[in-house]
């Protein structure tokens, strides 16, 4: 982990201004090819109750349609730590003749001896979104989680770098949140006039999760200038709390929901970095295409885990460039749509 850690930690050049990638679906992140033939695959994901998570089954969905695969399941673990429905999830899938599983994990650790099983007959593993420890993994589709903490970090020191930051890091267990919640405290620690409050991994990413945690830190720091919420609509209920309690206090974030434009306009939320989920579906899709069609894979980066990993661009965005961002091309995806594929 700790070496995961300081290799995404260095990686640069992966947060983009708005608008100022190229117009396509994956953001120039690959160019699509189709698949040599319609080969078998399915979707594990953690969860299927936000919309980060529904973005990221619609790109898998509407690219497989590109790329001429065929989605034959789409599962739900149904959150963060279900670690042993998800499991049992991929011991079904693994009875269909699959050719590849593409995975977005409940956690980090537990999937070792699931995944051996799953490449013993041929299936290939792709991680997509959150990273497991597994060495069976063929690729993985992640993005620079310590660079998204340090571009959050770097926006407060230039706007007030002797603010007092309430810091929700979100749940325990899972890799992704830990490595973004180290890249803020590198970032802040060059501001030695920024004071962090909070600075515990607790409970889940739902919105009920993201009001009773503000609401307990925002009774004890009333002062607080920022509040660092993870993500996602997690960071919704945080911003709620905060206006219900007439709070002064701006959220920063990452992940945009359908209601964080909003947010971003009324000045609820400073910063939100994109994470568009539309687009890592999209490229899990395309590179699964290319492993299974033995294809080249550009772009991917050895050493962040036991498999390469081809890494997301990210986009910062605040008040001044939020309507340059086309969030219905690259992290919602249409509003009531559900996977049917999902069982």
């Amino acid at each position: 982990m700790n070496a995961m850690r300081a290799i995404l930690l260095s990686v640069v050049g992966l947060m983009v201004a708005g608008g100022a990638m190229a117009e396509d679906r994956l953001l120039g992140m690959v160019e699509p090819v189709k698949a040599k033939k319609a080969y078998r695959v399915a979707y594990a994901s953690a969860d299927m109750n936000a919309d980060f998570w529904l973005g990221m089954a619609y790109g898998v969905t509407d690219e497989a349609k590109e790329a001429g695969v065929n989605i034959v399941r789409i599962t739900s673990a149904g959150g963060y730590g279900k670690v042993a429905e998800q499991i049992g999830q991929l011991e079904q899938l693994g009875a269909l003749d699959l050719d590849a599983v593409i995975l977005s994990s409940a956690a980090f650790d537990g999937y070792d001896k699931v995944v051996e099983r799953l490449t013993a007959k041929g299936t290939k593993v792709i991680v997509l979104g959150t990273p497991i420890g597994s060495p069976k993994a063929s690729l993985g589709i992640m993005q620079n989680e310590g660079g998204i903490g340090q571009s959050i970090g770097s926006y407060i020191c230039g706007q007030n770098p002797k603010a007092t930051v309430i810091t929700l890091p979100g749940p325990a267990g899972s890799a992704w949140n830990k490595l973004r919640f180290d890249g803020f405290k590198e970032a802040t620690a060059k501001c030695p006039g920024v004071k962090l409050v909070g600075n515990t991994f607790a409970g889940n990413i739902a919105i009920e999760d993201g009001q009773r945690q503000a609401a307990d830190l925002l009774t004890k720091y009333p002062n607080a200038d920022y509040i660092y919420a993870v993500a996602g609509i997690f960071s919704v209920g945080v911003a709620q709390q905060a206006r219900r309690m007439k709070s002064h206090a701006k959220i920063v974030t990452g992940t945009l929901t359908r209601r964080t434009v909003e947010l971003i306009k009324d000045g609820s939320m400073a910063m939100v970095v994109s994470e568009p989920a539309i687009v890592f579906g999209r490229a899990a899709v395309q590179y699964t295409v290319r492993l299974l069609n033995g294809d080249d894979l550009p772009k991917m980066v050895p050493g962040i885990m036991p498999y390469p990993v081809a890494l997301i661009p990210n986009v910062a965005l605040t008040a001044a460039n939020v309507d340059k961002h086309d969030i219905n091309k690259y992290d919602l995806p249409p509003e009531g749509w559900r996977p049917a594929q999902l069982q």
